[in-house]
């Protein structure tokens, strides 16, 4: 079974049925990626698992989760402005 048959016969229509059908396969590597290392799972396994390098996984596909960064981007306004707006994200926000 190749992949792409995998992929249209299976994957494809069950994600157009949640309403994700622009959901391409890099898109599902980086949805893997970046809760497992959210969970401190091993990153060569989540690696492994995403078919790449370690370094590829971590480089590209894992990104860093939005609450992580809300304090860089408020402590850069401080050093910049010399006050800080306080930026959030509502819980149910999908960033990327």
């Amino acid at each position: 079974m190749s992949k792409d048959n995998c992929w249209n016969r299976s994957i494809k229509p069950n994600l157009a049925k949640v309403g994700l059908a622009w959901a391409n396969f890099l898109v599902m590597r980086r949805t893997h990626s970046t809760p497992m290392g959210e969970l401190g799972i091993d990153g060569k396994l989540v690696a492994d698992q995403c078919g790449h390098t370690l370094d590829v996984s971590q480089n590209i596909y894992r990104q860093s989760p939005v609450a992580s960064r809300l304090p860089a981007v408020n402590q850069l306004e401080i050093s910049l402005n010399g006050v800080q707006t306080e930026f959030s994200v509502p819980e149910d926000a999908a960033i990327n």
